[in-house]
């Protein structure tokens, strides 16, 4: 069952087109570097932010079964630790290395711990007890000599929904690295309406799922179910409803590595997880494919766009004398209108940001104060136990308040996009204006100054925003903003600007051993001082990012008028220099361009060929068998 021994006998269709996408890919770019440098360094950035190594993020309900088919996946029984409660905020990464090792991140820590597997239920589960002074990792990295692990990462997360929707929050962070989608689900009943959320969400962040249905060995209907979540998705999910659902028992699968012979044989068959290991190893192979694939991608947009240019380029040298004189009283007209336009969207702009951040600090206050009010009220409840674990419960729902605000602010940011800069930018206008506000929001971020605080009273740490890689006119980063067109972009820019963080430091955990030492009311008065110190942080947070947003549309509303004027005269120019020439000398360049536009055309359509072979790359339920 070993994914490293899958048979070579025939050519490897997904590293052939790997190595077409490369090839085209490097060819492409260099054939558009000829013609547009700054368009190919473009693309040169696309490749140099693409993944090295495939990542397989595994998502489910607690008490699925992820971390156990995880390990059946690895062929290391026990590995991942196998709890029904995940405790606290880390996902766990797989990775290959020639022996076992551990490594966790703790808040704020640039370098990592490094720790033995038997840590990993310490560190990792509610099972376990941190060291003295020790705060939660936001991430572990396990290294492993599996032989799937050669061909990719593998990611296993907390459960995502039910009774702990806090923990959805940091699974979704964890499937924005996805290569591939593993969306774990059981036999016991088909999937419940928290499964088919999720799924919604996290398609908005990855392209490629793959369905596991557990626990097969235990429930002899799996069949049934299996046919009612094909149904459920597709009515729910009608993206997904050609994935591979492949029906799995890791009990099975962990019986046939403690057997041997026919019977190990049996049980490995049976058990479903080899047909899922293959299935993840073609992905690893096609892997290399999509890498080269985006590339090839982003140069067939800048290839679109300068046969487009070409071809309202090729308009200006036809004989018209009166087009110079129509186009600098369409100058005139236009930039009049474009300045009053642009005076009324500053002033909605201003209206407008006041008005959304008084609203999200509103939000703020309602998330932390439900917030304490739970807490106040759980320790109330408690037993020493409970108290004992009081900062990894405060620490987790901080993330997730967190992260749903991000999320809130980012919409925030697209609607404000929508309602002002609409009013200004054509389509066009609103796709190139993307790289210019990404540029400023960069620029804010990385000189933004941390909120200072110190000795016990630095209980909290509040995160820089997360600058996602924007690009000219090639957005990356994954703005899935659905049914705002060219806005979308514009939304994607101001995400640069839209990332909280927030979370208990090592500071808080040792603030709250030494003074509360299981004292109901002293745990009542640090929940209370922990939450002040969120709620302080995270309206300075908003009021940054509100106020660097301003500045930068601002910015680009101004810049816009500018670069419309100087086309407008780059047209003009180019008008009167045709009307000056003679009829053979603008059939000349007229021919030229016609030229330039035909052979840019056929880029894209060499390009095209490429993507579409690509697409065939993604691996169904038959070509697991084997």
């Amino acid at each position: 069952m070993s994914a490293g021994t899958e048979t070579k006998s025939k050519p490897d269709q997904a590293q052939q087109i790997a190595k077409l996408c490369a090839k085209a890919a490097k060819a492409g770019t260099a054939s558009l570097r000829s013609v547009d440098a700054k368009a190919a360094a473009e693309v040169d950035d696309v490749a140099r932010w693409q993944p090295e190594k495939p990542v397989a993020v595994v998502v489910g309900e607690t008490k699925r079964g992820k971390s156990s088919l995880v390990n059946a996946m690895l062929g290391t029984p026990g590995l991942s630790p196998v709890a029904a409660e995940v405790a606290t905020s880390a996902y766990l990464e797989f990775a290959h290395a020639e022996e076992a090792s551990v490594r966790a991140w703790q808040p704020g820590a640039a370098e990592p711990m490094l720790l033995g597997v038997g840590d990993l239920r310490n560190w990792a589960t509610r099972l376990g007890t941190l060291p003295e002074g020790m705060a939660p990792p936001r991430r572990m990295l396990v290294g492993h000599p599996a032989p799937l692990l050669k061909h990719l990462s593998v990611v296993d997360t907390p459960g995502t929904g039910g009774l702990d929707p806090d923990h959805a929050q940091i699974a979704l962070e964890a499937v924005s690295r996805a290569t591939c989608l593993i969306m774990v689900t059981d036999a016991s009943s088909p999937m419940a309406k928290t499964e088919l959320d999720f799924l919604t969400e996290a398609s908005k962040r990855v392209n490629f799922v793959v369905f596991a249905l557990t626990k097969t060995d235990t429930y002899p209907g799996w069949r049934t179910v299996l046919e009612e979540n094909r149904a459920l998705i597709e009515a729910h999910a009608p993206r997904f409803r050609h994935a591979p659902h492949f029906p799995v028992s890791p009990m099975l699968a962990e019986h046939a590595l403690n057997s041997s012979g026919p019977t190990r044989q049996a049980l490995a068959k049976e058990s479903g997880v080899g047909r899922l290991q293959r299935s993840m190893v073609r992905v690893a192979s096609a892997g290399k494919a999509l890498v080269a694939a985006n590339v090839v991608r982003a140069a067939r947009s800048e290839f679109a766009r300068l046969a487009a240019s070409a071809q309202a380029d090729m308009k200006a040298y036809d004989p018209d004398p009166e087009s110079a004189n129509r186009l600098k009283e369409e100058k005139k007209q236009v930039i009049a209108a474009k300045r009053g336009e642009t005076k009324k969207a500053n002033l909605a702009l201003r209206v407008e940001t006041q008005r959304a951040k008084i609203e999200v600090q509103g939000r703020v206050r309602t998330h932390l104060q439900q917030l304490e009010e739970a807490l106040l009220d759980e320790i109330e409840k408690a037993n020493k136990s409970t108290l004992e674990t009081l900062p990894q419960r405060v620490d987790i729902a901080l993330q997730a308040i967190a992260s749903r605000l991000s999320g809130e602010l980012h919409q925030r940011f697209v609607l404000l996009a929508e309602r002002v800069l609409r009013q200004v930018f054509t389509e066009e206008e609103l796709r190139q204006a993307t790289g210019s506000i990404s540029a400023g929001l960069r620029a804010a971020a990385s000189g933004r100054a941390r909120r200072d605080a110190g000795n016990d009273g630095a209980l909290l740490v509040a995160s820089s925003a997360g600058v996602a890689m924007m690009s000219g006119r090639a957005v990356t980063g994954g703005a899935a903003m659905v049914g705002l067109g060219a806005v979308s972009g514009i939304g994607a820019a101001a995400l640069t600007a839209s990332g909280l963080g927030v979370g208990v430091a090592a500071a808080a955990f040792l603030l709250y051993r030494r003074k509360t030492q299981g004292n109901r009311q002293a745990a009542k008065q640090w929940v209370q001082r922990v939450i002040g110190e969120a709620r302080a942080n995270l309206n300075e947070e908003v009021g940054f990012r509100f106020t660097e947003v301003e500045f930068v549309f601002n910015s680009t509303l101004d810049d816009a008028l500018e670069r419309r004027g100087a086309e407008y005269d780059a047209r003009i120019q180019a008008a009167e220099s045709a009307a000056k020439a003679d009829q053979a000398a603008r059939a000349k360049k007229k021919e030229s361009l016609k030229k330039r536009r035909d052979s840019m055309a056929q880029k894209v359509k060499q390009l095209d060929e490429v993507l579409a072979k690509a697409r065939s790359l993604v691996p169904g339920e038959e070509d697991a068998d084997g």
